[in-house]
């Protein structure tokens, strides 16, 4: 949940979900969107800032508007600004723009395609050159969507060399220290935001990092003021991501009924979704209403089968009694990963955890995670490589990426899980007890299978203990 959507309208996804297995290793994950904060240095005075919201008005009246607020769609701003690159090479601002139109549309769909026509228009607007620091900064949003962390915030620290106060460039900068584990250096820079341009994106990151850091209050009441900072911009499209986001913590914290309601919202302002649909999906599995949630989960998967989601549908098919439908989608998560590892790391923590939590390919899922905490030693890296060690009988190792995923005292029940099973395993009862009830609080954030092992764990050791 570190970043924001901006603007944006959900597109017609293919009706077949085998069609869109190898597409499916195409994508982003669905909740990771990346909306930076605009940067409108260095252009023409009167100018469109380049990478904003668009209003149908600065297009001179030619393009169709999709919403009251005025906005234009990343389709429509594509098919506006497509036909001028591609009639003028020279036209650097039209490049831009173009390469912003395919951002957003990335952002909302997931759409690797889209990030490789970005950085297509972004060349263009390279040869033309008059601001290569705006090329750059958009390149370093292309190279954070793709989880190259670490070039993206090389990318972003080139651009803020020589221009300290660039938006952009900040935001990039920032969420990639935060996705790598350097909280200090994404604290920095979401300070200097937070000084420059105070506003709903910059609270959506302070929370994140607020969370992260063991802040669940704190994490709160920022969504809360970049929902009502995102309602009084009148952007309701934008608003989503941080009622998404509300969501997410909701349910984190166990309040079930909060978190069904921000879900809820999310997908009034934007129908369909994906990662609202997920997040609502869980909800109504925690809150006993599996029918509901298969159903959720079967519509969402059709258009954006990420293997988090897929893995959720086939554990909700076993737990409702159909283990030939369970198997489908496991060997579903299967080939979205053998084509993904093609294309890059973008699902590798997914499928790591897929194969630690059904007990298939453990070894190789130990490797993955392994080579991954080396470019990205954050909580939720060291929490993945200790599944899978765990997964894998190496208890001892476990047990110290385990310590490493919690020292922040997080409060995600996931990593609580996953830390409660280690110490169980390793005869540390109390600390185990302790774990494992904290993860069954808000067991609406556990893979479903997990939930009847974590309470069957607990059981035993109160048994032992009393």
């Amino acid at each position: 949940m570190t970043n924001h959507l901006i603007g944006f309208a959900l597109p017609p996804r293919r009706s077949a979900r085998w069609v869109g297995v190898a597409m499916a290793a195409l994508m982003l994950v669905a909740g990771t969107p990346l909306a930076s904060i605009l940067n409108t240095q260095g252009e023409p005075q009167g100018a469109v800032p380049v990478g904003a919201a668009v209003p149908a008005a600065a297009l001179g009246g030619q393009a169709p508007t999709t919403s009251g607020t005025g906005l234009v769609s990343p389709d429509e701003r594509v098919a506006f600004w497509a036909p001028r690159v591609a009639a003028d090479p020279r036209d650097y601002l039209s490049a831009l723009h173009l390469a912003d139109a395919y951002l957003d549309r990335a952002r909302a769909t997931a759409d690797l395609a889209d990030l490789q026509r970005a950085q297509a228009a972004l060349t263009r607007a390279a040869a033309a050159a008059p601001d290569p620091l705006a090329v750059v900064a958009r390149q370093a949003q292309v190279a954070f969507a793709l989880h190259e962390f670490g070039r993206a915030a090389s990318l972003a620290d080139e651009v803020l060399a020589d221009a300290p106060g660039d938006l952009t460039a900040l935001a990039v900068a920032g969420d990639a220290r935060l996705e790598t584990g350097d909280l200090a250096g994404a604290r920095q820079r979401y300070l200097r935001l937070a000084t420059l341009a105070p506003s709903a994106p910059v609270w959506s990151r302070l929370a994140r990092l607020a969370f992260v850091e063991g802040d669940l209050p704190g994490a709160l009441a920022l969504v809360r003021r970049a929902i009502d900072d995102a309602d009084a911009s009148g952007f309701g499209d934008e608003g989503a991501f941080y009622r998404y986001q509300l969501g997410e913590l909701h349910r984190l914290a166990g309040d079930l009924p909060a978190a069904a309601a921000a879900y809820e919202a999310a997908l009034g302002a934007v129908p369909g979704y994906p990662a609202a649909s997920i997040g609502l999906a869980m909800t109504l599995e925690g809150e006993g209403r599996r029918p509901e949630a298969i159903a959720l989960l079967e519509a969402v998967t059709t258009r954006l089968p990420t293997p988090e989601a897929v893995a959720a549908l086939g554990d909700l098919y076993l737990l409702a009694g159909d283990g030939a439908a369970a198997e489908r989608e496991y060997a579903l998560v299967e080939r979205i990963g053998q084509v993904a590892r093609a294309t890059g790391g973008v699902y590798d923590r997914q499928l790591v955890l897929f194969a630690a939590d059904h007990d298939r390919a453990v070894a190789d899922a130990i490797v993955i995670a392994e080579a991954e905490i080396l470019l990205r030693p954050d909580i939720y890296g060291f929490d993945a490589l200790a599944w899978a060690l765990y997964r894998g009988g190496r208890l001892e190792e476990a047990a110290a990426a385990a310590a490493r995923a919690t020292a922040l005292g997080t409060p995600d029940p996931r990593l609580a899980y996953h830390a409660g099973m280690i110490a169980a395993a390793q005869g540390r009862d109390d600390i185990a007890r302790e774990l494992l009830s904290d993860a069954l609080a808000g067991s609406a954030c556990l893979p479903p299978l997990q939930v009847s092992v974590a309470e069957r764990a607990l059981a035993a050791l109160k048994g032992v203990g009393e």
